[in-house]
């Protein structure tokens, strides 16, 4: 066949469907009889949209109306009235593909809509007909708002759910892209979780009171969100049989360690932050089977330039703290941290979207590199010599207990995942930013997540 779009018999259960569909190439199913003749085809959308009105996930496909009834026929290639009708007929149903039936009503061969204008000599647009759309939960924030890019140069669409406690300007430059969809509200709100479930084919969810200062400002906020809110939309999920759900979590549940540590060593959490992230973990891989299958990414201390800029991640506080103080604060400096670019953060989430779910469902993965395990004194050193030599000032205490190292073996050896940034790349890239102006002003509230001040430059 032209398009190898899955077979499904009336009897076969919604549910089973669901997963037969997703586990392809495509969004539609064609739907046959006992006899395998042709009934009429689905959308794994429509087969969703029956378990959130009611139906029980073991009814039958054949107890419903499909959606598209469209076929041709091997005479109606040789009419071009007939395959207009066809044409317009799938346009209106919103079908992508249509069969083609034998005399007896079986389907011999599928071909497409876009091949169809093709025959007819009609232009077709130069876009994909068919983008899976990934909700992001998040997607205005420090790592959101790269990844939403990412996702829409990689042919998603892309819907945002997000609060904007931040502020908007990340996603300015997107507005009127057609594959966005933006979505303001609180993933503690139910009903909005649910409603932009609708039509998706991933979830990632990003969206937390993120950090130990921020956690420790609202500690009520941070439980209702990085827990309750959490368990609530990854269970929607799982209802609505969409199987893939990526949760970031973060190294900092390690937090302190004095071996290389990998996916399975002991946590030992120093905040509530961590303590809400192990919480959620264990929720959600517990909801996890055959098809609803979450990735959970514990990535390490993230960096770099952003749409939504953060100054108190270490490195960009120490770009920041070169440009504006001319020099470098460290206090205790032999503390290990894993360090990861957020572009880099961002390719492994789409990554993990691309993976056979086989490879990444149902797993937890360290995100970083271990050549990016650094002791807090070297970041310094490598931002200072990157930035023209700038001085360190030391201060042998510390308020932050957090010392680990981390292994990355696993998520290296499952999608090959290498890092691209630097840390002295980025320190170079932030520190422009500030000398040329496109940061004005770094102390203002905006730029850390403690404050929970959306005011913009």
């Amino acid at each position: 066949m032209l398009y190898e779009l899955p077979l499904i018999t009336a009897s076969t259960p919604i549910r089973e469907a669901i997963q037969t569909i997703g586990r392809s190439r495509y969004n539609e199913a064609v739907v046959v009889d006992a006899d395998q003749r042709y009934i009429g085809g689905i959308s794994i959308a429509d087969m969703r949209r029956l378990l959130v009105s009611g139906v029980s996930e073991s009814d039958e496909v054949g107890a419903y109306p499909v959606k598209f009834t469209v076929s041709i026929s091997g005479q109606d290639l040789g009419d071009p009235q007939r395959l207009e009708a066809a044409l317009a007929d799938a346009r209106l149903a919103g079908a992508h593909y249509v069969p083609m039936l034998t005399p007896t009503g079986e389907v011999a061969d599928v071909t497409s809509v876009d091949d169809l204008q093709k025959t007819l000599g009609q232009t077709i647009d130069a876009a994909p007909a068919v983008r899976e759309k990934i909700l992001v939960v998040g997607g205005a924030g420090y790592l959101g708002s790269v990844l939403t890019r990412k996702l829409l140069a990689a042919g998603y669409s892309v819907r945002v759910l997000d609060s904007f406690i931040y502020g908007r300007r990340a996603l300015e430059d997107l507005i009127g892209d057609e594959h966005l969809e933006i979505v303001e509200g609180d993933m503690r709100n139910i009903h909005t979780c649910v409603t932009a479930l609708d039509g998706v084919h991933g979830v990632v969810l990003l969206a937390a009171i993120v950090g130990d200062p921020a956690s420790k400002v609202r500690p009520a906020e941070t439980i209702e969100t990085n827990v309750l809110a959490a368990q609530a939309l990854a269970s929607a999920c799982r209802l609505q049989a969409i199987p893939r759900f990526i949760y970031a979590s973060t190294c900092s549940v390690y937090g302190v360690g004095e071996d290389m540590l990998h996916e399975d060593s002991p946590l030992n959490p120093v905040s509530l932050y961590a303590r809400t992230k192990i919480a959620s973990e264990k929720i959600i891989l517990d909801m996890g089977d055959d098809y609803f299958c979450p990735t959970i990414l514990r990535m390490g201390t993230l960096y770099g330039d952003s749409p939504r800029m953060r100054f108190d991640l270490v490195v960009n506080t120490m770009s920041m703290k070169s440009y504006t103080d001319r020099t470098i604060n460290v206090f205790g400096g032999t503390q290990w941290r894993p360090l990861l670019g957020v572009e880099d953060a961002a390719d492994v989430y789409v990554a993990c979207l691309q993976a056979d779910l086989k490879d990444v469902g149902n797993q937890v993965f360290n995100v970083g590199s271990n050549e990016q395990n650094y002791q807090i004194d070297q970041i310094a050193e490598m931002i200072g010599a990157a930035l023209g030599d700038i001085p360190i000032q030391r201060d042998d205490s510390s308020l932050d207990a957090r010392d680990y190292r981390v292994s990355f073996a696993k998520i290296e050896a499952a999608i090959g995942f290498r890092p691209r940034q630097s840390i002295a790349g980025q320190a170079r890239a932030i520190y422009g930013k500030l000398e040329t102006g496109a940061i004005k002003d770094p102390a203002q509230k905006i730029y850390y997540n403690h404050y929970f001040d959306n005011s913009e430059e």
